[in-house]
């Protein structure tokens, strides 16, 4: 044999020992593949977003295996690990977002006028979520490169932020699989379990219900009117009620009627009732990036608010509900309350406790990092949140907004005057 060709030779047979070794490799399962339906035509009038996709696996659970190289040798088990658990779900998230976009569907976001103000009608009407429950590779890699398939089960659901519940839900398969080396295989099989998710006609009717078909609609009023258009309304003006006569402790279970607990995608926070016409104060961190939130009531009635202002500066918001003449609570006007006062707190710790009520002292009235802030030895803590701070008898002197060091008594409120003029909102006595 020539010199010249021994090289050649060596290379073909390198080759078929390497597609020899390729047919050894578990096979990829059987996935019939849908065609998403697009958004494109089809006008929508509401936006989504894609939530972190979490993954459902253990570490050490099986995922198939890699080989490397121009001829696939050294297969190497592949398992799940932390950096898998941690990480994988924002790349998943990303995949997905771009696709959507690319198939038409209006995207949450696109509003902001500044990098400091919230505009609430940026926030997505709907959210899609998916809990990634089983992955299989069989790859073999070469630089950033691979041959082979990905095979992915996919927990999707569709979440309607307005009726505070998943309207259509599926379990998926994708799979994506090439003889050749590619680098985005990881990103085909993403795609492909959310094609087979999106080939559902549920989904864009969901998307396509009008607003009156997706949750009952609140009473109309020059109230509510004023509230339909709060993304851009300016001065708005609300009749408060009276303090109830007796003081804080006398009227503790109306007061604590008038207090709710608040659940959104970011978590779960307080809330309280100022007028008999659903609206309601508390932190804007509590409803962040969210329209809509649930509302629990004292009697463990549940309903939903809508989100209609924001000021993230301020750590503020106004909430309205299709609730009314229920209890609320009484605003503190003008007259600054002297330090060493006793004040009430109330809310919902760790979003359980529900409507807790917890005395202290006013401990300051004071200035912190430019902005005014009060003082209080009164407990709080998570899920306290965007619940009043009261006086003596019973009005709304400022919004809990945390504290420094849980058990130290160093809690920090929001002056309800602040708070007020922070929305652009007055309360009349």
């Amino acid at each position: 044999m020539s010199m010249n060709l021994r090289p050649a030779l060596m290379l073909v047979l390198a080759l078929s020992a390497g597609v020899a070794l390729a047919a050894d490799t578990p096979p990829p399962p059987g996935v019939a593949q849908k065609q998403a339906i697009g958004a494109q035509g089809a006008d929508l009038k509401v936006t989504l977003s894609v939530d972190k996709l979490k993954i459902s696996m253990l570490q050490g659970d099986d995922m198939g295996g890699n080989s490397f190289g121009w001829f696939c040798i050294n297969r190497q088990p592949l398992t799940v690990n932390e950096n898998y658990i941690k990480n994988y779900g924002a790349f998943m998230t990303s995949v997905a977002t771009q696709e959507l976009k690319r198939l038409g569907y209006p995207l949450a976001g696109k509003g902001q006028s500044n990098a400091f103000d919230v505009d609430v009608a940026a926030a997505p009407d709907f959210r899609i979520g998916g809990i990634l429950t089983e992955a299989k590779h069989e790859l073999c890699w070469l630089n950033s490169s691979a041959e082979g398939w990905i095979y992915y089960k996919i927990d999707w659901a569709l979440f309607s932020e307005k009726q505070q519940k998943v309207v259509y839900q599926a379990t998926t398969e994708g799979l994506a699989a090439s003889k050749d080396k590619v680098p985005d295989l990881p990103k085909r099989a993403i795609i492909s379990s959310l094609s087979n998710f999106l080939a559902a006609p549920a989904i864009l009717d969901a998307l396509k219900a009008t607003p009156d078909a997706a949750a009952p609609a609140a009473p109309a009023s020059a109230a509510s009117a004023a509230v339909a258009d709060a993304a851009t309304a300016a001065a708005l003006t609300l009749k408060g009620v009276p303090a109830a006569g007796g003081g804080a402790l006398k009227n503790q279970a109306q007061l604590r009627n008038a207090v709710v607990t608040l659940e959104t995608a970011a978590g779960s926070g307080s809330g309280f009732f100022i007028d008999k016409a659903g609206h309601l104060l508390t932190n804007a961190h509590v409803v962040k990036g969210s329209k809509y939130a649930r509302i629990k009531l004292q009697n463990g009635d549940k309903a939903v608010a809508e989100v209609v202002k924001v000021n993230e500066q301020a750590d503020v918001a106004l909430l309205k509900t299709a609730l009314t003449d229920g209890d609320a609570l009484a605003i503190r006007g003008g007259v600054a309350l002297d330090v060493g006062s006793d004040v009430y707190a109330i809310g919902s710790p760790l979003g359980v406790l529900n409507n807790s009520m917890t005395r202290g002292v006013l401990s300051a009235d004071r200035m912190l990092q430019g902005r005014r802030v009060l003082q209080s030895d009164a407990a709080v803590t998570f899920g306290s949140s965007g619940g009043p701070l009261l006086d003596g008898d019973g009005r709304v002197i400022a919004i809990t907004q945390g504290s420094v060091e849980a058990g130290k008594g160093f809690n920090f409120f929001i002056p309800i005057e602040e708070a007020l003029k922070a929305l652009q909102l007055a309360v009349t006595p």
